[in-house]
């Protein structure tokens, strides 16, 4: 007997499509759609490592929001995605600490999740709509 539970993820998505499913049910205005050159200045990652990806950066030098959703080629990939996740968290912070005090506590909040071959990252007023946006598009 063959059975197909609903909770699983659907590995064959793209991230763009997840974050396209994630913009219809969340406002992403605060944030800008970027490309390949963002990924490596913000994250130091290249995008031709990854099968695909799709990033959302600050509108403004004085906002934090962003998101990223990359699908991994190798599940072995996931932790030096997380690494570099950390490490530009931490920069932001750094950045922030002393004059943007709404930002770091932002940036302190911030989700990760890998589930399947996807990475999740976000930073936003939005962070919960976010998190269960991505949690169900990767579930269609």
């Amino acid at each position: 007997m063959f059975i197909v539970s609903g909770c699983g993820i659907n590995n064959d998505k793209s991230a763009r499509s997840i974050t396209e499913d994630i913009s219809k049910t969340v406002n992403l205005n605060n944030m800008e759609k970027s490309d390949s050159k963002s990924l490596r200045r913000f994250f130091g990652l290249n995008s031709s490592e990854f099968e695909d990806f799709s990033i959302y950066i600050p509108k403004s030098t004085m906002d934090v929001e962003e998101m990223l959703v990359i699908k991994v080629k190798d599940k072995g990939q996931i932790q030096g995605i997380e690494d570099a996740i950390d490490s530009r968290v931490n920069k932001q912070i750094e950045s922030f600490s002393g004059y943007g005090p709404k930002q770091v506590a932002l940036l302190q909040d911030y989700e990760v999740k890998d589930k399947g071959n996807f990475v999740f990252y976000a930073v936003s007023k939005d962070l919960d709509k976010l998190t269960d946006s991505f949690k169900e598009s990767i579930k269609n």
